[in-house]
Formats: C-alpha cells, sequence, structure tokens
C-alpha cells in the first residue's frame, strides 16, 4: 500500500542511545517512499498521456462536431436554397399554367363568341330569306288566283257558252264560216292556260303548263 503524506508526515524513527537513527529503518522508509514516488511518476505520466490523448480526442472530436455543424450548415443552406428555387420555379410554373388557361378560355369564349355571332347571323339570313320567300311566295299565290279567277271568269262569259253551241242545223258556206280567233285552238275541247310565275320563281326554273 503506498505511503499517504500524512504517513510521511507523521514518520518517528527510532532513536538509539546516540540519538541517531537506524539507518536501516531509514533506509527501508526511503525505499518505500522511492518506490511509492516512482509509482506515482510512473501514474503521472500514464495519466497525462492519457490526458492527452484525451486532449487530442476532444480536440479530433470537436473538429469533427465543427466539421458537422459545418456540413449541417452547408446542407441547410442548400436546402434552403433549393426549397426558394423549387419555390420559385413552381411559383413560375403556377402563373404560366394560370396564364395558359386564361389564354385558352379567353380563346374558347372568342371563338364561341365568333359562332354565336355568325350563328345569328346565319338565323338572320335565313329568317330573312324565309321571309322573302313567304312574301313571293304570298305574291305567286295571289297572282295564280288572279290568272285562275281571269279564267273562271272567262269561262262564264256569254261569248264563251255560245262558243261552245253546236251549230246543228246551220251549214257553214266558205263565206259565212266564222273565223276562229286567233288566240283560240283549232280543236274547242282543248284549251291551254299558260301560268306565269313571279321572276322569282323563274329564277329557280319553276314552269307551270296546265293542258
Amino acid at each position: 500500500m503506498a505511503l499517504t503524506p500524512q504517513e510521511i508526515l507523521a514518520k518517528e524513527f527510532t532513536t538509539k542511545s546516540n540519538k541517531w537513527y537506524d539507518k536501516a529503518e531509514v533506509s527501508e522508509f526511503l525505499d518505500r517512499i522511492v518506490t511509492d514516488y516512482d509509482g506515482m511518476m510512473q501514474e503521472n505520466q500514464t495519466l497525462k498521456t492519457q490526458l492527452a490523448e484525451a486532449d487530442a480526442n476532444a480536440k479530433q472530436v470537436e473538429e469533427m462536431k465543427q466539421s458537422v455543424n459545418s456540413s449541417i450548415l452547408i446542407a441547410q443552406e442548400a436546402a434552403d436554397r433549393l426549397k426558394k428555387q423549387t419555390e420559385a420555379e413552381a411559383e413560375a410554373t403556377l402563373q404560366q399554367a394560370q396564364a395558359e388557361a386564361q389564354k385558352i378560355v379567353m380563346e374558347a369564349n372568342a371563338k364561341a363568341n365568333a359562332l354565336l355571332t355568325e350563328s345569328q347571323a346565319k338565323n338572320e339570313k335565313l329568317v330573312a330569306e324565309k321571309d322573302a320567300l313567304d312574301k313571293d311566295m304570298g305574291a305567286f299565290k295571289a297572282k295564280i288566283e288572279g290568272l285562275l279567277q281571269a279564267q273562271m271568269d272567262l269561262v262564264k262569259t256569254d261569248d264563251w257558252a255560245a262558243f261552245q253551241k253546236p251549230a246543228a242545223n246551220q251549214v257553214p258556206s266558205a263565206s259565212s264560216a266564222p273565223v276562229a280567233p286567233t288566240s283560240a285552238a283549232a280543236d274547242s275541247s282543248e284549251v291551254e292556260t299558260v301560268v306565269i310565275f313571279p321572276e322569282s320563281a323563274e329564277s329557280n326554273g319553276n314552269f307551270l303548263n296546265k293542258d
């Protein structure tokens, strides 16, 4: 067991009659002190070595810690830059998509308005053509009715009835034979009626002849 400082201070050597310390006892004590001191020096050196290694390890750990922190900071900065870049790109993409969508909607609305305007114009044109056709048909009907009424009036006249009476007891002579009007047909049983259409009907090639 190593000597303690208290044991060294409290050590008392045996004195002889001449008041000298016992040499063997003193030498033994000094040997113990030397042994303990050598052990303490070795232990101290070991502790110093361990302390140096610990300091080196701590320094290495600190350097690694700083390196890790620096790497973390660099990674964080890179992540922040990437995040900002991604957000900017996403915002730009969103704005571009919104602009394209707005453009598509505007083009679709323009096409729809153009189609609606064209349809309205065609509808108005068709209505106008129908009104004109109805007007032409009305005029055509009125003219047909007038012509037919004129023919009916002609049939109901006394001249027409006298023309249809047979000359049973009369022998016509060459000098007294009536001359048929140029407008009448050679055969009294055949009467030709000509109906004239309006110009709009003639332009479409519609002609009506009734024998």
